[in-house]
């Protein structure tokens, strides 16, 4: 004796008024008979649509819909914007500002020497 299914013609004809998908898109198919019977458990809606022509499993059905349960978590954690990254410089590396100021300082302390020199005091005297 054939098992008889358990939905009624109501129910079979939303998943018929649900959104035409082309013909060939069994994803696309699946994905409006989702939307349209989101209460319906995969067997069911596959037992729908293979009477409307479609050749869909249960198993087939489920892929999709976890697919879809995946997208929409993604679209929810909103992607956050990174700052952009700073370039890779060197701890050796010196602006041109930090040169600039370097050369007015060796100007006012009359040369090179002088200015490595009084550096050095200055670096014993933060020590």
């Amino acid at each position: 004796m054939p098992r008889r299914s358990k939905t009624t013609e109501s129910e079979a004809k939303s998943v018929e008024s649900a959104p035409e998908a082309p013909r060939g898109s069994k994803t696309a198919a699946i994905k409006a008979a989702l939307k349209a019977n989101p209460d319906k458990l995969p067997k069911e809606l596959a037992e729908l649509m293979n009477g409307q022509g479609w050749d869909v499993t249960a198993k087939r059905i489920s892929i999709v819909k976890s697919a879809m349960k995946a997208n929409k978590k993604a679209k929810k954690a909103a992607p956050t914007s990174t700052p952009e990254a700073a370039r890779d410089v060197p701890n050796d590396a010196v602006s041109v500002g930090l040169l600039v100021k370097a050369k007015k300082l060796v100007k006012e302390l009359g040369g090179i020497k002088e200015a490595k020199a009084a550096l050095n005091a200055l670096a014993q005297l933060l020590d």
